[in-house]
């Protein structure tokens, strides 16, 4: 009861509406970790997906960036025109979706997953990443 009471105490409502805002948060964040339906690779994973020949890599960038280099033998969609192509794309294979750090290719696995595709990859820390591990790009 004494600690109800300290918690909200006048002097003590914003640490409490502080502390309320930050638990939820962390548990939306790990909800929404045990929700997702694609999966995370590094570098080493994605060249364990690329031994497959069923697989598809699909980059969302935009075509300026492209120009500092590209994953060889992949698929350039970019981020908006995603939506608008899901038709060209093969939803029985596997797909590894990149970007310049993962965080745009994140959201474009999700929406992967929302419409029927259910092997998809997302790679972690992106095309920064796939350099940073001196793996091959194109020019």
């Amino acid at each position: 009861m004494e600690i109800l009471e300290f918690l909200l105490n006048d002097d003590q409502i914003f640490t409490t509406i502080t502390l309320a805002v930050l638990i939820a948060l962390f548990i939306g964040n790990i909800v929404t970790d045990k929700l997702k339906k694609y999966e995370d690779v590094d570098a080493n994973g994605a060249i364990a997906l690329m031994d497959e020949k069923n697989l598809i890599i699909l980059d969302v960038r935009e075509s300026k960036e492209r120009k500092a280099g590209y994953i060889d033998k992949d698929t350039h969609i970019p981020l908006s025109q995603v939506k608008n192509q899901l038709d060209s794309l093969d939803n029985s294979k596997k797909i590894l979706v990149y970007c310049r750090s993962g965080s745009r290719s994140s959201h474009i696995a999700g929406l992967l997953t929302r419409n029927n595709f259910e092997q998809v990859y997302n790679l972690k820390g992106g095309m920064l990443a796939w350099q940073r591990a001196n793996l091959p790009i194109k020019k």
